[in-house]
């Protein structure tokens, strides 16, 4: 009886066990409220900004990557690509990025709507008018 609870408690945990590591994501985005909907756009199109760019644009959201020390830059730049294109942006303004480079964009970009852990990258997705 005693061996037969243990292994119903191990077979519980084990269960809880992978249903939060199946909630556990490396890459995110969060509209902005009030913000028009876009159909997607190509990834190969999105360009990675480290500027404001001089062009007339919306601010559609963010979006952002927890990398993996095993993660290439090429790696991490195509995902946020293909996220910034899912949500309809021409490009993606990177304002923090504390895993390559470790620096921040100020501008008028709004940001921080989320807590953003150190090694993350965080870029504003826009759409050019």
């Amino acid at each position: 009886m005693k061996t037969k609870s243990i292994v119903i408690i191990l077979m519980a945990a084990s269960m809880a066990l992978f249903v939060f590591a199946g909630c556990y994501s490396y890459i995110g985005h969060q509209y902005y409220p009030d913000v028009p909907y876009y159909p997607a756009t190509n990834p190969d199109h999105v360009q990675l900004l480290r500027h404001e760019p001089g062009r007339s644009h919306i601010q559609l959201g963010e979006v952002w990557i927890r990398p993996d020390p095993g993660m290439s830059a090429a790696f991490v730049e195509n995902s946020l690509r293909e996220r910034a294109a899912a949500i309809g942006a021409d490009a993606l303004v990177i304002v923090v990025d504390r895993y390559f480079n470790r620096y921040i964009v100020r501008g008028y970009y709004r940001y921080g709507h989320r807590n953003y852990r150190e090694r993350d990258i965080v870029g504003i997705a826009i759409r050019y008018r």
